[in-house]
């Protein structure tokens, strides 16, 4: 494993010493694609080893490095229901239901009772959208 991270090390250092040679040089901006590249290395290799091998700005790949996993992080905690169960007797039938949605901050409760026609999906879709 550490070898095929130095070797990813080594071709990203290659990749980069090739941009700067072929104008990207001093002052010029560093392309997405090796920052992205840069984080993924970093992730193993550390930040200070990453940029003393690229002579990328420490700081830069840190504040990049912290922006990735702050999106994750909210990728993995905001996503949406993708799934929603409704058994064939929720709505109708004379019964009741209940439907509860849960955002930030906030919740929505609402109970149904005998034949009315709910939409969920558009009802979820609709609170989930709102402007917070």
């Amino acid at each position: 494993m550490r070898r095929a991270v130095a070797r990813e090390l080594g071709a990203l250092q290659e990749r980069v010493e090739r941009w700067r040679r072929d104008g990207g040089g001093r002052g010029g901006r560093i392309p997405e694609e090796l920052w992205d590249a840069a984080v993924a290395v970093a992730r193993v290799e550390g930040v200070y080893a990453t940029c003393r091998a690229l002579r990328f700005n420490y700081y830069n790949l840190k504040d990049r490095m912290s922006a990735v996993d702050l999106e994750r992080r909210t990728e993995e905690t905001c996503v949406p229901a993708a799934f929603i169960e409704l058994t064939r007797g929720s709505f109708g039938g004379g019964g009741r239901a209940v439907v509860e949605l849960v955002g930030r901050g906030s919740g929505l409760r609402i109970e149904v009772t005998g034949a009315s026609p709910v939409d969920v999906v558009a009802l979820a879709q609709a609170f989930w959208s709102r402007a917070s």
